[in-house]
């Protein structure tokens, strides 16, 4: 799919607080890393230096938002699965929805993370908005409205990737 991706991880101990459980903070990393899995399970690179595209079609994907809420702690050494979900292709932004499922299928956090697409200005040397080219845009869409809203346990594939 297109719009959904899964990628299981496990707490590292530099993830914790003195309580051993997952800081705040971290939450935001673990959003990025499967943003960039996933564009990596399309073929891409989230760094068009990676996606052998001409230096000047190249764009980056600087973030505009991002939030976390958070529901049950995260502890050293537990496994878990993020899934992310694209919500929304703009013109020039992408939205995630990342959702942190323990393995018991209770959720742990949920995130967005708006990202622009953005460009270089060749004479200002300062970055732009502009529309997301046609070669992404056609490997991304939104997720389906029924996915989108946060269920009380994780769906039934999470877990079988």
């Amino acid at each position: 799919m297109r719009h959904r991706h899964l990628l299981r991880d496990r707490v590292q101990f530099a993830d914790t607080d003195m309580a051993g459980i997952v800081h705040f903070s971290n939450f935001f990393r673990y959003m990025e890393r499967v943003e960039h899995d996933f564009f990596r399970s399309l073929g891409l690179s989230i760094w068009d230096g990676h996606n052998e595209v001409a230096p000047e079609d190249r764009v980056g994907w600087p973030r505009v938002h991002a939030s976390c809420d958070y529901r049950a702690p995260l502890h050293f050494e537990e496994e878990f699965v993020m899934e992310l979900l694209i919500e929304e292709v703009r013109a020039r932004t992408l939205r995630h929805r990342v959702r942190f499922w323990k393995l018991d299928g209770s959720l742990a956090a949920e995130g967005v993370i708006v990202a622009a697409c953005v460009q270089r200005d060749a004479a200002t040397r300062k970055m732009k908005a502009v529309p997301i080219p046609e070669r992404l845009r056609t490997r991304l869409e939104a997720a389906p409205a029924g996915l989108l809203g946060t269920p009380a346990t994780a769906p039934a594939d999470v877990f079988h990737k």
